[in-house]
């Protein structure tokens, strides 16, 4: 009897020396349920993109972590986007979590340059977002002065619509022409210089390198004291005007 007392007691000893979390080491850990799950947002780059799932911080591993249930994690076109997923492992529950694939504003617009012709231009506006070449009607929209007759510089709004949002105000200009139809001759026998071919009722002057030879109105007017056969430089220009550049010549006049 006394024996078997020892015997008891040795038992209820050991028992009482076991650590409890021997036992709590066999038991399988608390899932953890993907109702706090949020999505990633994305931005639009004319790509397919996959948004990912994070629950308390921790990215999830799709068919590890979670599975999709409906919708898609995986989305091209700027918008709002719905996908239900199921937790799966070490996650319980399931949730629907929406994600946004916001529009591009990182693109560029430039308006090509005009020369003045007499005639209403219409500018060439390119909007490119990378190597992309945007569509109008489909990418953007434009506001402002595209077609224009008279030399100056002109305003224009670019505005993303779909999946480019933001507006860009760029400038092109219509730059002056060159007055390539000028001609100027000299008759020294008649003491003229005729001056054709002038666009615009531009102001044409003269301006003579001897003071004792005035021209005025294309008329050379010879002062007193100048010899025969004196060469004098005379310069005719052919003033700027809001369409045409200014031109300028120089000619040589032999004094008869």
């Amino acid at each position: 009897m006394k024996n078997l007392k020892k015997l008891l007691a040795i038992v209820v000893c050991i028992a009482m020396m076991v650590p409890t979390v021997a036992f709590a080491a066999t038991s399988s850990p608390a899932k953890v349920d993907v109702k706090s799950a949020t999505a990633k947002s994305l931005t639009y780059n004319a790509k397919s993109q996959t948004t990912t799932i994070v629950v308390n911080g921790k990215t999830l591993t799709l068919n590890k972590d979670f599975k999709v249930v409906s919708g898609s994690l995986k989305a091209t076109k700027a918008g709002t986007y719905t996908v239900k997923i199921k937790g799966i492992g070490n996650y319980s529950g399931d949730t629907t979590v929406k994600y946004t694939v916001n529009a591009q504003q990182s693109y560029k617009a430039t308006a090509a340059a005009k020369t003045y012709n007499a005639k209403n231009q219409t500018t060439k506006v390119t909007v490119k977002y990378g190597n992309t070449v945007l569509k109008r009607g489909t990418d953007y929209k434009i506001t402002g002065v595209t077609r224009a007759k008279n030399a100056g510089k002109y305003k224009v709004t670019v505005k993303g619509i779909n999946n480019y949002k933001g507006t860009k105000t760029i400038y092109y200009t219509i730059n002056k022409a060159a007055q390539k139809s000028v001609k100027v001759k000299v008759n020294a026998s008649k003491k003229k210089i005729t001056v054709s071919g002038v666009k615009a009722k531009a102001k044409v002057t003269y301006k003579s390198a001897n003071k004792k030879v005035k021209v005025k109105n294309g008329k050379i007017t010879v002062g007193k004291g100048v010899k025969k056969g004196t060469k004098v430089r005379i310069t005719v220009k052919v003033a700027a005007t809001k369409n045409y550049k200014a031109y300028s010549k120089s000619i040589i006049y032999k004094v008869k």
